[in-house]
């Protein structure tokens, strides 16, 4: 896996789509990923050093995993399929190694909180799979999400839309946005759906 970091979060060509822009650590190899509206919201935050009243799911993840005396110790985004990128987490708890299924969006988000580091298959960045430096972990390939599955992420994803809504509602501003991306993301909670191909 090649090690990566972020180095800049904007607005895709269409100027409509958050997307996140990884480098390679010692390279010039580069990913972009579409990302939905409040995961983007998340992302600025840490960028910008900036801090909401109430944690957001991303704080409350990495707190509880702080409180089971556990700790994300990197994250791997590790395949594309049928246009669909795929992230694990690795969480060191106990003694034990657990690796958990994550989109990776959330799993940029929890890796600059938690100050871990991100790590990218090397053929998504245009490698060699096979090239030194670019061993493979055994963490097993996710499964494609059920319909189940695919609901709680819309409903999820409302919610935070609505939150994110109404923070923009009361005045305030997002971190780091000129007014005319503001306008947009405001346009953008209410259309984005998280099932769209290669959201994450």
């Amino acid at each position: 896996m090649i090690e990566v970091h972020v180095t800049s979060l904007g607005l895709a060509p269409d100027r409509k789509t958050p997307v996140i822009w990884l480098r390679q650590v010692d390279g010039d190899a580069t990913l972009m990923l579409l990302m939905g509206a409040m995961e983007a919201m998340s992302v600025s935050l840490v960028l910008n050093g900036e801090a909401l009243p109430r944690p957001l799911a991303h704080d409350l993840m990495l707190m509880s995993l702080r409180a089971l005396d556990a700790r994300l110790s990197a994250v791997e985004i590790s395949d594309l399929r049928d246009g669909i990128y795929y992230a694990t987490l690795t969480i060191r708890a106990e003694g034990r190694t657990i690796r958990l299924d994550s989109r990776p969006a959330d799993a940029v988000a929890l890796a600059l909180r938690a100050r871990a580091p991100i790590y990218v298959r090397p053929s998504l960045l245009g490698l060699d799979d096979h090239a030194p430096g670019a061993e493979q972990t055994t963490a097993p390939a996710p499964q494609r999400p059920d319909a189940a599955t695919d609901m709680a992420r819309q409903m999820e994803a409302r919610r935070e839309a609505d939150s994110l809504a109404g923070r923009l509602s009361r005045g305030l501003s997002l971190p780091h946005a000129d007014p005319d991306d503001e306008r947009r993301y405001r346009d953008l909670l209410r259309e984005l759906e998280p099932d769209t191909p290669r959201r994450m």
